[in-house]
């Protein structure tokens, strides 16, 4: 039974703001605890739902208000203590959001009726080695990144899955993507599209300058390993889409599954291939 909510809010939409006032007072008018963050506490006015990371994460259940990028934040906090997310769709397409902002009350009603899934989704660690010594770890929902910078040329990535070494890539970067990732930056770069069931990984390189470099599906169990150069060593690493961490050459970026996974509260296990057909007009044909 669901008692605390923690609402996890992208600051920088209005309509989130507005929806997040609304939310709370349904939540609180159904006799359900809220917790916000300080940051959100404070620019709704309501100091008295703020609380630390500690007791936000004591939840039963996190909200994620916004687009996807506010699911991979809450995924951050969420997954080392397996707390259930529920997305809230108000981004531009939505693949990991459930419900729209009207749905939220049937929504809450069926997750206190137990009438939903909770689908376990893969994530990935990237582990940066310097000169043989880790010196960073991040972990990713969708993806991990190794780019050049803004104005650099571009970067030699030698890449390897396990210890056996694939192919030397002189590209503007790679994308190391999880199956929840391979609608995001991946699909850009020409990867494939993966229902978020399946248990692999996708390495996509990123403007390669060779007609023989595709990208490649490998298991989850594999490990994908990047080492970086260029010559004027303007390259970093993100971890999906967050801080940038600045690489050197012959630094070595190792990819892997991670011990965390993210539990999202789903109410139709199939919508994934709904939301293929309607936020990318799957199949369709465009009229210009």
């Amino acid at each position: 039974m669901i008692q605390h909510v923690g609402l996890i809010v992208h600051t920088d939409k209005p309509d989130a703001l507005r929806f997040t006032r609304e939310a709370i007072e349904w939540l609180e008018g159904h006799g359900l605890q809220v917790h916000l963050e300080p940051e959100i506490a404070h620019v709704l006015n309501m100091p008295q739902y703020a609380c630390d990371e500690g007791t936000l994460c004591a939840s039963d259940m996190l909200v994620a208000v916004g687009g996807d990028g506010t699911i991979l934040r809450a995924s951050h906090l969420a997954a080392p203590r397996q707390i259930p997310i529920l997305g809230v769709h108000l981004g531009r397409f939505g693949f990991i959001a459930q419900i729209k902002p009207h749905e939220l009350a049937s929504a809450v009603a069926r997750v206190q009726a137990g009438d939903y899934r909770v689908e376990q989704r893969l994530m990935v660690r990237a582990i940066v080695y310097r000169e043989g010594e880790a010196i960073c770890s991040a972990l990713a929902l969708n993806d991990v990144v190794v780019t050049k910078g803004a104005v650099a040329r571009m970067i030699t990535l030698q890449t390897f899955v396990n210890d056996t070494f694939l192919a030397t890539y002189s590209a503007d970067g790679v994308v190391v993507a999880t199956p929840t990732g391979s609608t995001a930056y991946s699909l850009s770069a020409g990867g494939a599209i993966v229902d978020p069931a399946c248990d692999v990984l996708l390495l996509t390189p990123i403007c390669a300058h060779t007609l023989s470099a595709r990208p490649l599906v490998l298991p989850a169990s594999k490990q994908v390993r990047v080492v970086v150069s260029a010559d004027d060593g303007d390259f970093h690493l993100q971890a999906d889409g967050g801080e940038t961490v600045r690489l050197r050459s012959g630094d070595a970026v190792r990819v892997s599954r991670a011990e965390e996974c993210t539990h999202l509260i789903v109410f139709d296990p199939d919508e994934f291939y709904t939301k293929l057909r309607d936020r990318l007009l799957w199949g369709e044909r465009v009229n210009v």
